[in-house]
């Protein structure tokens, strides 16, 4: 997505009242360590003579000097006089200060006098006991570079060690800032601007950072945005069900309670391939690699396609209720499916019979997915609850059951695994969970949902949006981070049951209806014709 900025000049505050939020001082001080960081010298020594003020005191500059020249003596001689954060610190310090004199003889090979500063200097501060038992070890060590792996510690003698300037580093987290500026302040104050003014905008979903200007303030436009449509997919013949697009984000599958499944093209809106499934379609899902296709149907059967020759492969008959989901790990060879029975089977596709790798009592289950490394595994059920697992060379362990306030209908996890999108009917809400604090972390209300399974999803670059299909034959859409409606999209003319984002640009989803179309969503401005 494209950045617009906008600037109203009848926000911008008075440049009076701007500086008097700001020391004079302060800001100049800042400005001189950027210039520094940027190499530009000669002008940090003109900005210091201009206008009087200076970087650092002379304590702390000689402080900088002593460390990065090894001093060590001189720089503690100072340290009674350093503005420290907390009286404790100083200790502190003293201990970091004399582990580098510590190591640095070391890598001289000055062993025993080495030991002579660790028993002498270092014990009696009685700091860090952990990182001294540690530091006694390294003694023993056969070489230097065995030295610098197990201390984490790049040494002095290579052309790029930075050893001491980390101890630098170290040392300022304990120091008044005002005396030892952070170490490149002033970009990190812009940093959390941009990001500020990112979160803030509610259609955020920029293709690049870098078309943030620091000249304005940022605002994405919302014609960019897809809240129209651009194509209407028509062929099936009764309710669609599910739509998933495959992970390349080029084609898209269909399945549908006229037991039909249909590819599509999402360059071109073309069907690339159709073929007739035994059972309704209620759930598809592709392979990690997209080469192979499973459609879950309201019998007790798993089927296993070649999508684009339209081949049965293989058909799974082992469950003996329904079966509602199923979910690929990374090979690609490997499958969980769930059913209404109460267990999970583990299925490798390519084997010549069809019973399970093994299986797993559980409670019913209705959706589940799997995080993009395979390490985890989220469930839904009729229970009420989400549980996760870890999924560990093909072992399942539960590790965590969130309980809901209502029957959960749909499930979809963020790309980095850590948050899970549920629908809850009775509530007619979605609650988007943190599955590490174990809690909500935001609540989504206004779409319909009372009699049927309504599926939702997440979209964006950065899962920026919360969109879910309503019993209103409506498309919502809501900031996941504002909680904010953004949306409300109208054009389907029976119940919207599933909603699918397109993984690539440009930036599209699509959403499947009861009315036996689907609907692709595009921005305003986009370049193909709506084919209404």
């Amino acid at each position: 997505m494209q950045i617009t900025k906008r600037t109203s000049p009848s926000k911008q505050q008075p440049q009076s009242a701007i500086s008097s939020l700001v020391k004079k001082e302060d800001l100049v001080r800042l400005m001189l360590q950027s210039l520094i960081d940027l190499g530009y010298n000669e002008a940090a020594e003109c900005l210091q003579r201009e206008s009087g003020f200076t970087l650092e005191s002379d304590l702390i500059v000689r402080l900088r000097t002593y460390i990065l020249g090894g001093q060590w003596q001189l720089a503690e001689d100072l340290l009674p006089n350093i503005p420290f954060t907390n009286v404790e610190n100083l200790s502190t310090v003293q201990f970091l200060i004399r582990q580098q004199k510590f190591l640095e003889l070391l890598e001289e090979g000055e062993a025993m006098q080495a030991l002579h500063v660790l028993r002498t200097e270092i014990t009696p501060l009685g700091e860090n006991t952990q990182r001294l038992h540690l530091l006694t070890s390294l003694v023993l060590c056969s070489s230097i570079e065995d030295v610098m792996e197990q201390a984490s510690w790049d040494g002095t003698k290579r052309p790029n060690s930075t050893s001491r300037q980390q101890l630098l580093n170290d040392i300022q987290h304990y120091v008044d800032p005002t005396a030892m500026i952070p170490k490149q302040r002033l970009f990190q104050l812009i940093h959390q601007a941009v990001e500020y003014q990112k979160r803030s905008c509610l259609y955020h979903n920029p293709t690049d950072d870098c078309d943030i200007s620091l000249f304005s303030d940022h605002l994405c436009d919302k014609a960019l945005f897809p809240t129209k449509t651009i194509k209407i997919l028509t062929g099936h013949t009764d309710e669609i069900w599910h739509v998933a697009y495959s992970h390349d984000g080029k084609h898209l599958a269909s399945v549908s309670k006229d037991k039909t499944c249909i590819i599509w093209d999402m360059d071109t809106f073309e069907k690339v391939q159709s073929f007739v499934n035994e059972e309704s379609g209620s759930y598809c899902s592709w392979s990690p690699d997209d080469t192979k296709l499973l459609i879950c149907g309201i019998d007790f059967a798993i089927r296993l396609w070649d999508p684009f020759l339209g081949i049965l492969l293989q058909t799974f008959a082992f469950h003996k209720d329904q079966v509602t989901s199923c979910a690929w790990l990374p090979d690609s060879e490997h499958f969980i499916s769930g059913a209404c029975e109460k267990i999970l089977c583990l299925w490798h596709c390519q084997q010549s019979h069809v019973q399970p790798v093994t299986q797993w009592p559980v409670q019913r289950t209705t959706d589940m997915k799997i995080t993009a490394d395979g390490s985890r595994l989220v469930t839904i059920g009729m229970d009420k609850c989400i549980n996760v697992y870890d999924l560990e060379d093909l072992q399942l362990t539960e590790i965590a059951r969130l309980e809901e306030e209502g029957t959960i209908t749909s499930l979809t996890l963020t790309k980095n695994g850590r948050y899970a999108l549920v629908n809850v009917q009775e509530l007619q809400e979605l609650h988007l969970w943190d599955l590490e604090t174990r809690q909500i972390v935001h609540k989504y209300a206004g779409q319909k949902q009372l009699t049927f399974i309504i599926r939702s999803t997440l979209g964006g670059r950065n899962d920026s949006f919360v969109i879910s299909g309503s019993e209103d034959n409506r498309v919502y859409i809501w900031s996941r981070e504002h909680e904010t409606l953004l949306e409300e999209l109208e054009g389907h003319e029976n119940t919207v049951n599933c909603i699918s984002w397109r993984p690539i640009e440009p930036i599209q989803f699509v959403s499947a209806s009861d009315d036996q179309t689907i609907r692709v969503w595009g921005s305003p401005q986009h370049t193909i014709a709506s084919s209404q």
